[in-house]
């Protein structure tokens, strides 16, 4: 097995943000690897009303967009300091950030910038009609990014 040195971890609010975590961090301690975990904050989608031609209720949209940003910086914050610390109790090496965008395009772009060996992502299950219309962040990593990727299979749901 190769030795991993930088895993990077991608957690979300989900409930499977746990596994993801548990499996990272224990093959982090088995390989002395450092971690590094991120979150993504997705905007708001506009609705019709914000897509006007001439662009008149821009200024609400980014507003809306801005107060969605800032209400989970703190509770965003707060939750990855609790894995990090979960981690350091481990003695592990960690550090985290924050990203805003679309999920899999931020995952790939970090794993590039901090020169991760391994991305660790979750799968929380979804097939079919349900992986269309929501989209898997999971696939979109794994065939869109050079690094090598681990997916914690979710529930099915």
């Amino acid at each position: 097995m190769a030795a991993y040195h930088k895993i990077l971890v991608a957690l979300d609010s989900s409930p499977l943000s746990d596994k993801v975590f548990t499996c990272a961090s224990t093959l982090a301690k088995q390989q002395g690897a450092k971690l590094m975990l991120i979150h993504c904050f997705t905007l708001p989608k506009p609705h019709q009303d914000f897509g006007d031609r001439y662009g008149a209720n821009l200024g609400e949209f980014l507003s809306l967009a801005q107060t969605h940003i800032e209400e989970g910086m703190e509770a965003t914050r707060q939750w990855l300091n609790g894995y990090a610390q979960t981690a350091k109790d481990m003695t592990l090496d960690v550090d985290w950030d924050w990203y805003v965008g679309e999920a899999g395009p931020q995952i790939c772009a970090a794993a590039e910038d901090w020169n991760a060996d391994l991305i660790v992502v979750g799968r929380r299950g979804h097939t079919g009609l349900q992986e269309i219309l929501l989209g898997s962040v999971s696939n979109y990593v794994l065939h869109r990014c050079r690094r090598a990727v681990l997916v914690v299979q979710g529930d099915k749901v």
